[in-house]
């Protein structure tokens, strides 16, 4: 716009103080009504900050100044110079024609100065961030007089995320303005905009390697990356510490030339086709190590290959996932055993002993006095309770079958693969294995289990390879176990080792008054289960106290469950029992029983007898119904020879 036309525009802008010229461009028209507004001095000239720069202006210099540089080289000729400002106007560098660069030093323009509305009225830099869109002033355009000498293109330049981080400015005099100057500026600040999303897209690559990175080092299985042609290009800790391999120097050199891989392994990677798991037999070291190992490819979106993946995992880490997955854990402690009685009291002592000792353990009972719960309730008071709990029943199992139980099967070697399952031992690695009925084993496997005992390692059947085992034996068996020694059917060197420490739980009829104890618990268990209220009449509570329970706490709860199962009433009889229980307390009731002292019609003999019968072999509860004290009522048995075994006599045969 010539400056005749400006001059009137501006006389009848003084007049009315609004602007509707059409030929003023609107933002530079809102701009002269904004700075009247302000009531800005038409002389007013920016002053300079004294401040040092701060970090997002250092960066922006950093990031654009070699542009400015190459951008100034390109144009090759006078008349131009170039600035850059920051986000809030600040004008931080200013170069190009040095007569271009003094006239708008001359005008105001210098670094360091603030190129604000509010500062030095309508232009370029202000309006392209005000506008966020390339602008351009020329001459009499500005405000102020003072820049009427300069034409000022001006484009934003804008971040990836879309906020403004300054403004690149092209000066001329307002006599050599061009509106190819503005375009000039724009095809600057897009290179600028490009190189700042190039860095942005760098910056998060270089995240998302940092994190790759962590999350392969993190993770508990060994793995490598092999590239395309072989060469081992990163493998973590993990892989490094089980392959016993320098984790430095295995980087960048081929595979073949660090690690000895299994021949189906490497079948798979030169084929690179993906291999699923198999537990796979690396030599090197002192023994040859089985590891679970896996291989998948990788490719790009363009299906193009750039290497495999090799995941590695310890055969024992499987093994304790299998352990979790059976449930093979510990789950009653020492509080769980109801009694009191010093039978029972003197099986847990021992217990209690043998868990704070690490050598084998025989526990000696019955069928059904609950082996099976001192054993876990002694495993979990010991120093492997985090460890698994094993269960073999050998009297449940085949002969055949035994030994792959026990020791597991080793299967084929096919290219390093070993097709075979671990047995009961490796299982119970770093925990226990309970062996109820050990002497069930056949001969040739007690001779078996009494080598790994002593070595610490195991062989799985039809195998080679031995396996370390940390394993602790607990061997249940019935009170028969020293006649199946003289019969030449148990190892006496296995027992040995064995009872290393010895638990003998009492059967029931030894145990007096805990059978009430476990009658109460049993009931309010079942009871929970069942959501009922029931409980056990007097007479039905003596017809249990007079039984022999010959299947011990295993059938006492089996019979609690059923008559609970089976009855709506709220309380069981004596009517609602079994006729073997209730035959045996017709057998003890018989005569009457009176203190020995009103006894006028029965011998003192007869008298303990049945008072030893009615309390089911109880002395104390014998002694409490003759009236007498334990010390009178032990007397008084050892004057007639009487033993305990005398109130069993008549109704257990």
């Amino acid at each position: 716009m010539d400056l005749e036309r400006l001059t009137a525009i501006w006389q009848t802008f003084e007049a009315t103080g609004r602007c509707a010229d059409p030929a003023l461009a609107r933002p530079i028209a809102r701009s002269w009504e904004r700075c009247v507004a302000h009531q800005l001095n038409r002389a007013a000239r920016s002053s300079l900050i004294t401040q040092p720069l701060n970090g997002h202006q250092v960066q922006l210099l950093d990031q654009a100044r070699s542009l400015l540089e190459d951008l100034h080289q390109f144009i090759e000729q006078p008349g131009f110079a170039l600035a850059l400002a920051d986000a809030h106007g600040e004008l931080l560098e200013l170069q190009g024609d040095p007569l271009v660069v003094a006239l708008a030093e001359r005008c105001g323009l210098t670094p360091r100065i603030v190129a604000s509305e509010e500062q030095i009225g309508t232009n370029a830099i202000d309006l392209a961030l005000r506008e966020a869109q390339p602008s351009h002033t020329c001459g009499a355009e500005h405000y102020c007089a003072a820049l009427h000498p300069l034409a000022i293109a001006a484009a934003p330049i804008f971040a990836v995320s879309g906020q403004a981080l300054g403004v690149l400015v092209v000066i001329a005099s307002a006599e050599a303005f061009h509106l190819h100057t503005l375009g000039l500026a724009v095809a600057a600040v897009q290179a600028i905009q490009h190189q700042l999303r190039t860095d942005a897209l760098i910056v998060e690559a270089h995240d998302h390697l940092a994190e790759l990175y962590a999350t392969f080092e993190a993770i508990s299985d060994g793995l490598i990356f092999v590239g395309p042609t072989g060469e081992i290009k990163r493998i973590n800790s993990r892989a490094a510490q089980m392959l016993g391999v320098n984790l430095r120097t295995a980087t960048g050199r081929q595979i073949d030339d660090t690690l000895a891989l299994p021949t189906m392994l490497h079948a798979a990677l030169l084929a690179r086709q993906d291999l699923a798991e198999h537990e796979l037999l690396w030599q090197g070291g002192k023994l040859p190590l089985a590891v679970v190992c896996a291989l998948r490819q990788v490719l790009d979106g363009g299906r193009r290959y750039l290497g495999a993946l090799i995941t590695l995992r310890p055969a024992q880490s499987v093994h304790q996932l299998m352990q979790r997955v059976a449930g093979t854990r510990a789950e009653f402690t020492f509080g769980d055993i109801v009694g009191q009685s010093p039978a029972i009291r003197t099986a847990l002592h021992q217990a209690r002993l043998a868990a704070n000792a690490s050598g084998c353990v025989l526990i000696i009972g019955e069928a059904g006095v609950g082996k099976d719960l001192f054993g876990q309730a002694l495993h979990n008071a010991s120093a492997r309770a985090g460890g698994p709990f094993v269960r073999l029943n050998c009297s449940s199992i085949p002969r055949s079958m035994l030994a792959g139980e026990l020791f597991g099967i080793e299967g084929d070697e096919q290219g390093g693969a070993l097709d075979g399952r671990p047995g009961k031992l490796e299982l119970a690695h770093g925990g226990a294995l309970y062996l109820e009925a050990v002497s069930a084993l056949p001969f040739e496997l007690q001779t078996s289990l009494l080598r790994t005992i002593e070595m610490r390692h195991t062989m799985r059947s039809g195998g080679a390879r031995a396996f370390p085992v940390d394993v602790r034996i607990i061997a249940a068996e019935g009170p028969e176990l020293e006649q199946q020694i003289a019969e030449g059917r148990f190892r006496p060197d296995l027992l040995a080792r064995l009872s290393a420490t010895t638990i003998e739980v009492p059967a029931l009829r030894d145990r007096g008054d805990d059978l009430l104890l476990l009658v109460s618990s049993l009931l309010r268990t079942i009871n929970e289960h069942l959501g009922k209220q029931t409980v056990l009449t007097p007479e039905a509570l003596q017809a249990l106290c007079a039984y022999d329970w010959p299947g011990n706490v295993r059938e006492l709860e089996l019979l609690l469950e059923r008559l609970l199962d089976s009855s709506e009433k709220a309380a069981i009889g004596r009517d609602d029992l079994p006729e073997p229980i209730a035959r045996a307390l017709q057998q003890v009731i018989g005569l009457p029983v009176t203190t020995l002292a009103a006894s006028h019609t029965l011998s003192e003999y007869e008298t303990i007898i049945r008072a030893g019968r009615q309390a089911s072999g109880n002395l104390g509860r014998t002694a409490s119904i003759l009236g007498v004290s334990r010390v009178t009522l032990w007397r008084k048995m050892s004057r007639y020879g009487l033993t305990r075994e005398h109130f069993w006599q008549d109704y257990r045969s």
